[in-house]
């Protein structure tokens, strides 16, 4: 885990289930079927179990509501035709906690690519580090196939915080010269879930 992050680890996975549990029921609001694609470190793990409990607590426990694949580069191909062939309408890309923001905006690319390659057309949820990471996707949208991919999809959605606010914000992203978000809801958050946020710091470049 990264030496820079003032959280331990146990805070750490605390906030991945605050976390997870607000966007499990707000940004993945609508959809029937998710996909996580999250990296198999212990944080990016917590945050994927949190947000598919949250989101079956509001939307429906039920066989085949979701799944959860782990990032490996050399399956990322068989992951992607395994979502785009299994009826997910949605994929969470659910990485950032313990790796490098440089190596996110890197593997955020691959998976993008690869959900490319394998046709799926869904809908596309971002954690907001992968967000950040890319530089509000602009890393990947430099790539004229990418963006035309993107362009294709049904939909796009981030959550970002405010902190002096209390709130986290889910939005839908438009892409136009640059991504533009259009929020559609927020929740208030609590003063401990805020102070985790403060102090947990993802690793340097």
């Amino acid at each position: 885990m990264s030496t820079i992050s003032r959280a331990s680890l146990e805070e750490e996975i605390y906030l991945r289930s605050l976390t997870g549990y607000l966007v499990g029921k707000n940004l993945l609001d609508g959809f029937k079927k998710i996909a996580v694609i999250t990296y198999p470190d212990r944080i990016c793990s917590a945050m994927s179990a949190a947000l598919l409990s949250s989101y079956m607590s509001v939307y429906g426990y039920k066989n085949g509501a979701g799944m959860v694949f782990a990032y490996e580069e050399n399956k990322l191909n068989e992951i992607s035709e395994k979502i785009s062939k299994g009826g997910f309408d949605a994929v969470y890309i659910s990485l950032g906690g313990e790796q490098k923001m440089s190596y996110v905006s890197e593997t955020t690319k691959k998976i993008t690519e690869a959900l490319r390659r394998s046709g799926f057309n869904g809908a596309l949820a971002i954690h907001v580090r992968a967000w950040l990471a890319t530089k509000q996707l602009s890393n990947i949208l430099a790539e004229k196939e990418l963006k035309d991919y993107l362009l294709s999809l049904k939909e796009i959605r981030v959550f970002t915080a405010d902190l002096q606010n209390k709130l986290f914000l889910f939005h839908k992203i438009k892409i136009e010269e640059t991504p533009k978000l259009s929020k559609f809801k927020e929740e208030k958050l609590t003063d401990e879930h805020v102070k985790l946020l403060q102090i947990s710091l993802p690793p340097p470049e």
